[in-house]
């Protein structure tokens, strides 16, 4: 059956990895083809992001119309000229528009951390004519439970905004430690704050500056169980969550972090490029971790913890990898898949850095390097090659 469109129905946003991924693949097609987007979700883009916001004018208001449409009938709706993206988690799951439109061929893209999954997960997964997974952990892992129709496609990155650039001095001279990733246990930021803590100790000059925005601020809850510091961040009025409290039950100096808040993916370049390092001892990532692939593009030394999805951007000539991975406490997962970095480790790297800048800003470019060949356009020409098959 002739495509004319492909489908996302996830929402489109600048503020969360999910609507970074889908914001980009649909640019792309805007751009480039083979076919363009089909939106299907109510977007959101920044007030900041205003050329953007107008590429995306026109599919913006169809979007609207269109579920207006589906809604109003009151049924699900078939799309026969529309290979649909669905996205998928932990076991499968979908979010509740799957269940509103499908196309003629319906592909699940998905990025998990619990690879357990039931005969009710496994039937989910058979509903898709093929699943994508945004990691080759994922996509090993799926075919090890006989759905052989699984492929690889990571995100990209986008090198116009993310690239080498030089200090501005936003920070003085401080030594600047960036952490991003929503705060949850699974990003491993008790893991940041452990190692930075005894860091900070011996270099009062350095500053841990962290992007932990959270929109799920309940699922910040599960820091409790962490190894290092048994609190959980509290959850401000407004639904966000109160950082400055938790780092600083935890022991660290008010004056030694900065969280720069809710901010839109366009503004976090003039953040990554003040660091003089960026650490992710993410426990896992079903994907390829897209902020800590920013952080290599934009040339800053990254020290990344050596499991599940961040093996497909490690390589020893572009990082520091976190060798050293011990099974995660049981009370924090029971798969036994999740890494647990040692923080002794860390301190050591970002002793490293500190006395040796040189062959850290290299390592960062080599890092900045291996990231062109991972542009967005690179990658949804890869993500269409694998739909292929299936457009006409």
């Amino acid at each position: 059956m002739l495509t004319r469109r492909i489908g996302i129905t996830w929402q489109l946003t600048d503020l969360h990895g999910w609507g970074i991924f889908g914001l980009n693949v649909a640019k792309e097609l805007i751009l480039n083809g083979p076919v363009p987007p089909l939106i299907l979700s109510e977007p959101y883009i920044s007030a900041s992001n205003a050329k953007q916001a107008e590429m995306f004018k026109s599919f913006f208001s169809e979007q609207a119309t269109i579920m207006a449409q589906i809604e109003g009938a009151g049924k699900q709706a078939t799309m026969n000229e529309v290979v649909m993206l669905h996205s998928l988690g932990n076991s499968f799951m979908h979010s509740p528009i799957s269940d509103q439109v499908l196309g003629h061929t319906n592909i699940g893209f998905v990025f998990f951390e619990n690879p357990v999954m039931d005969d009710q997960a496994l039937t989910r997964a058979k509903r898709y004519d093929k699943i994508i997974a945004g990691s080759r952990w994922n996509r090993d892992l799926i075919r090890d439970m006989g759905l052989a129709n699984a492929a690889f496609v990571s995100q990209g990155v986008d090198l116009e905004r993310f690239q080498p650039r030089l200090k501005t001095g936003m920070f003085d001279d401080k030594f600047v430690v960036f952490s991003g990733g929503k705060l949850e246990l699974r990003k491993g930021q008790d893991i940041v704050l452990a190692a930075f803590k005894c860091f900070h100790e011996r270099h009062p000059d350095s500053l841990l500056v962290t992007n932990w925005h959270n929109a799920w601020a309940e699922t910040a809850k599960n820091m409790s169980k962490s190894p290092h510091f048994n609190h959980e961040p509290k959850i401000n009025t407004d639904g966000t969550l109160n950082f400055k409290a938790w780092v600083s039950e935890a022991g660290l100096p008010d004056e030694a972090h900065i969280d720069v808040g809710a901010i839109s993916n366009s503004r976090i370049p003039s953040i990554m490029t003040e660091a003089s390092v960026a650490l992710f001892p993410n426990r896992c990532e079903g994907g390829t971790n897209l902020v800590a692939m920013e952080a290599m593009a934009s040339g800053i030394p990254c020290i990344l913890s050596a499991n599940t999805g961040h093996l497909d951007i490690i390589t020893d000539t572009n990082c520091y990898p976190l060798h050293q991975q011990n099974p995660s406490p049981s009370e924090i997962d029971t798969t036994g898949v999740w890494g647990e970095s040692d923080i002794y480790e860390i301190d050591a790297y970002l002793e490293t850095i500190y006395q040796d800048t040189y062959s850290a800003r290299r390592l960062g470019r080599a890092g900045a390097a291996f990231m062109r060949k991972l542009s967005w356009k690179n990658q949804t020409e890869c993500l269409v090659h694998e739909l292929k098959e299936f457009m006409d």
